[in-house]
């Protein structure tokens, strides 16, 4: 149960990190348009089904894009990609690293564990330039190991969000339950849930939606955060970038 936990407090942080304004971020850091990928294992193929003995360990940084089009993100390592829509901005690492630091929670032992965790998503998407006066509608992909084998990714998604999301977010409810959905043909998961994330004494009710995509030894989350209501509710942009995910087959 110990490498579950570990695994939940990664997808926690997942939703804190996506879920950025600039009352939870704070970085001296310039913004980069064009982001920084990590290195990463190549998938497995999907009827491998050997166990993963060993959380993700801490990646070396390179620069992965498409020269063709700078809205297109592209880690070969991985063998995903990502379009961003027009006016949408990559959130520089830096940035990235200091929402994880930033992080407060009433469960000490589970925000020292997000601190140090040495992982980082794959990309992360703003709609718009950080530091944002209110909640940034954001998206953000990390691949980790799949620490247990054999877990319908529905069944997994459930644990994640019991054991790991709702003790950060005590008054998360279900927008949508979890159920089976896929990217790009990929069979997963996904579920759309909501909650309030606290800035000071600043409130940010919060909707995210969750994509869980097994792939062999490795698992993808994708995680789409925004305002509850309002223009910025952006759900059609989320849907564009949704459809522009794609794997490596």
């Amino acid at each position: 149960m110990k490498r579950i936990y570990l695994f939940m407090f990664l997808s926690v942080w997942m939703f804190a990190a996506c879920s950025s304004n600039s009352g939870t971020v704070k970085t001296d850091a310039t913004p980069a348009e064009t982001p920084q990928a990590v290195e990463a294992t190549p998938p497995a193929p999907a009827g491998d089904s050997q166990p993963m003995e060993s959380t993700a360990q801490a990646p070396a940084s390179e620069a992965v894009t498409d020269d063709t089009d700078d809205n297109v993100f592209y880690h070969a390592g991985a063998g995903i990609s990502i379009t961003k829509p027009m006016g949408w901005k990559y959130m520089s690492p830096e940035i990235a690293v200091a929402a994880r630091q930033s992080v407060k929670l009433d469960d000490q032992e589970l925000e020292k564990m997000i601190k140090e965790n040495p992982n980082a998503p794959l990309v992360v998407l703003t709609r718009y330039q950080e530091p944002y006066p209110t909640l940034n509608p954001s998206v953000s992909i990390n691949m980790t190991p799949m620490p247990v084998q054999g877990i319908a990714p529905k069944d997994f998604l459930n644990l994640m969000l019991t054991e790991g999301v709702q003790k950060m977010f005590p008054d998360m409810t279900y927008v949508d339950e979890v159920q089976d959905a896929n990217i790009d043909g990929i069979k997963g998961a996904y579920t759309k849930v909501k909650y309030t994330m606290a800035a000071g004494d600043m409130k940010f009710p919060t909707t995210t939606r969750m994509w869980l995509v097994p792939r062999g030894k490795v698992m993808f989350t994708v995680g789409m955060s925004g305002p509850q209501e309002g223009p910025d509710v952006s759900e059609e942009s989320f849907q564009e970038i949704l459809k522009s995910i794609k794997f490596d087959k």
